[in-house]
C-alpha cells in the first residue's frame, strides 16, 4: 500500500477506526487500507478491535498507529460483554478525542454509535456498511428481523453512512434504515493498481480457475465444488484460497468426489498476487455480499469474472462483457462450459474487467472520497 499525499491544506485531523474481528476479509483489508492512507496525509490514527488475529498484527506494522484491544468487543450478542465495551468505548473516545469515529462491521457499527451518545465533544460518527445483517440471503429471518430492528435504533446516531455498493444503499431504504438520505453516500471499494507485467491474459490448458474468500457457510464454496464435478476432469484446474471452519467438510466433498488432482486448497495467503496472474477465471460462489474486494483484486488482475447475483456483484459483473452473474449451481456448471468451449473470449473478457476496474474500482480513488468525506464533515 502505497500513501497518498494530501490534495490541498487541510488541518490535521484524529480519525478512530474500531471493527469486530481481526480475522481476515474484505472489511479488514479495507480497514487497514485507511489506516495507512490517514497517516500518509499526516493524521492521528487510532486502531480498536475485538480480538487478535491477521488484521491486528498488519496494523501493527504501521509506524504511528496507537492500537487498542478491546476484548468485551464480541462478535456474538452478549449483554455482559457489550455493555462492558460501550462503557470501555466511551471511555476511549472521550480520552482519544477524535475528530471522526469510523465504524466498521455491524457489531462494532452498533457498540460504537451507541458509545457515541451525547459526549461533550461532539465527534462525527461514520458507519461503513459491508453488507447489512438483514440483507437478501441471510439465512436467518430471526436474525434478519433483530439487526434490522437494532439498525432502525441506532440509525439516528449516525452522521454519515458509507455503502460500499448501491445494492446496500437500496437495501438500506427498502427496510427503512436509512431514511435520510441526505447522509447517505456510495463509495465503491478499491484495490491498488498492480504492475503492468502482473496484468496477464495468457490462457492455460486445462482452463486454470481460482476462487479467493474464507470458508464459511456465506461463500458456499461447496456450490462451486459440486458445479465443477459436473465437468470432464480433463477440462479444469480449480484453487481455492482461504481457511475458515468449513475448509475441512469442502476438503472432505473434494476427496469423497476423487477430484483431489483437480481441485488445490493452499489455504490462507497474504498475498494473493500470485493465485491472480496464475489462473484464467476468478469465481465467487456465495450467498449474499456487499461489494466483494476479492473480485475487485481479480479484476485489477485482468481476469474474467463468474460471480453469484446476489450484492453488489452486479455492479461489477456484466454479463457477456467480462463474465457472468448466475443464480444456481445449473447455470454456475453452464457458464463454466461456455467458457471452456470460448475459450478465446477469456482475454477479451479480461480486459474489460480491467477497464472496469480502472474507471470505477481503484484503491486511490476510494481513499480519495472517503477523505473528502471526512473534510465535509469537519466543516
Amino acid at each position: 500500500m502505497k500513501g497518498r499525499s494530501n490534495r490541498g491544506e487541510h488541518p490535521k485531523m484524529k480519525i478512530l477506526y474500531c471493527i469486530t474481528s481481526s480475522s481476515w476479509g474484505g472489511a479488514q483489508l479495507h480497514v487497514l487500507e485507511l489506516c495507512a492512507d490517514q497517516l500518509a496525509r499526516g493524521n492521528e490514527v487510532t486502531f480498536i478491535v475485538g480480538n487478535k488475529g491477521p488484521l491486528l498484527d498488519k496494523v501493527k506494522q504501521l509506524k504511528g498507529v496507537k492500537v487498542i484491544l478491546l476484548p468485551s468487543l464480541v462478535r456474538e450478542i452478549s449483554p455482559t460483554n457489550d455493555i462492558k465495551a460501550i462503557v470501555e468505548l466511551r471511555k476511549i473516545i472521550r480520552s482519544e478525542s477524535p475528530d471522526i469515529v469510523h465504524l466498521h462491521s455491524s457489531k462494532a457499527g452498533v457498540i460504537g454509535r451507541i458509545a457515541a451518545i451525547g459526549l461533550r465533544k461532539r465527534v462525527k460518527v461514520i458507519f461503513t456498511v459491508h453488507g447489512w445483517a438483514f440483507t437478501d440471503g441471510v439465512s436467518s429471518t430471526l436474525k434478519k428481523h433483530l439487526y434490522r430492528k437494532i439498525e432502525k435504533s441506532v440509525a439516528r446516531f449516525t452522521d454519515l453512512f458509507i455503502c460500499v455498493s448501491n445494492y446496500d444503499a437500496k437495501i438500506g431504504i427498502r427496510d427503512g434504515v436509512l431514511n435520510n438520505k441526505s447522509n447517505v453516500v456510495v463509495i465503491h471499494n478499491g484495490s491498488p493498481l498492480p504492475q503492468q507485467n502482473e496484468v496477464n491474459y495468457s490462457i492455460h490448458s486445462p482452463i486454470r480457475l481460482v476462487m479467493i474468500a474464507r470458508f464459511s457457510h456465506q461463500k458456499d464454496q461447496k456450490t462451486l465444488i459440486n458445479a465443477v464435478a459436473k465437468l470432464p476432469k480433463s477440462d479444469y484446474r480449480l484453487t481455492f484460497v482461504g481457511d475458515g471452519e468449513t475448509l475441512n467438510t469442502n476438503k472432505k466433498i473434494v476427496s469423497n468426489l476423487n477430484l483431489n488432482k483437480n481441485i488445490k486448497f493452499v489455504g490462507f495467503k497474504d498475498d494473493v498476487s500470485k493465485e491472480l496472474i496464475e489462473n484464467d477465471v476468478y469465481i465467487l460462489s456465495t450467498h449474499y455480499e456487499g461489494l466483494p474486494i476479492s473480485i475487485i483484486e481479480a479484476m485489477s488482475y485482468g481476469l474474467p469474472i463468474l460471480a453469484t447475483d446476489v450484492g453488489g456483484n452486479s455492479e461489477m459483473v456484466i454479463n457477456n462483457i467480462n463474465g457472468f452473474l448466475f443464480s444456481s449451481e445449473e447455470q454456475l456448471v453452464d457458464k463454466l462450459k461456455y467458457i471452456i468451449k470460448n475459450k478465446n473470449l477469456i482475454k477479451k473478457w479480461g480486459q474489460e474487467s480491467f477497464n472496469i476496474f480502472t474507471r470505477e474500482y481503484s484503491l486511490s480513488n476510494c481513499l480519495n472520497k472517503i477523505n473528502d468525506a471526512y473534510l465535509e464533515l469537519r466543516k
